[in-house]
């Protein structure tokens, strides 16, 4: 009987990594069908790039906010990985596969995953760390995420 309890483990395992790999793919073909809408359409589908928002700003202070549930469509920039997740965070570029098939796993298999990291500019969101968690937890149809979120307020209103 063990050999069989390790071939069902080897199963389910399998499964999950089958289910993982099919939810990433359906998620890259989602990015790549909205890259193509939004060129012929002339509009931006990118995340915004923390660091040009805050470029000429002046930067009044900054605080923590502590850990909160936050709305996943209130994050709308990135503070590193803007070019590997559109403005819905689905993955645009195959060097997020690995990772994001790693966190479709564990939220599968009810594995509590670390709050992200965002910095909030006025009412917006921005990603320091977690992109592949806020594009699992959206494409699973999460509306909140939990993050710690550090504040910056600044002189100039993006």
């Amino acid at each position: 009987m063990p050999e069989q309890r390790g071939l069902i483990v080897i199963n389910v395992i399998g499964e999950l990594d089958q289910a993982a790999l099919r939810e990433y793919d359906r998620a890259r073909s989602i990015a790549t069908l909205r890259g193509l809408i939004n060129r012929l359409l002339r509009r931006s589908n990118d995340l915004l790039v923390l660091d040009s928002v805050l470029r000429g700003a002046r930067l009044k202070s900054q605080h923590s906010l502590g850990i909160r549930a936050v709305p996943i469509n209130e994050i709308i920039g990135s503070g590193g990985r803007a070019d590997d997740f559109d403005r819905a965070f689905y993955p645009r570029r195959d060097v997020t596969q690995e990772k994001w098939i790693s966190v479709d796993k564990a939220s599968r298999q009810g594995v509590p995953l670390p709050p992200v990291e965002l910095r909030k500019v006025n009412e917006h969101y921005f990603v320091m760390d977690g992109h592949h968690r806020i594009s699992v937890a959206r494409r699973h149809g999460q509306r909140f995420i939990d993050a710690y979120v550090v504040e910056i307020i600044m002189t100039r209103r993006i």
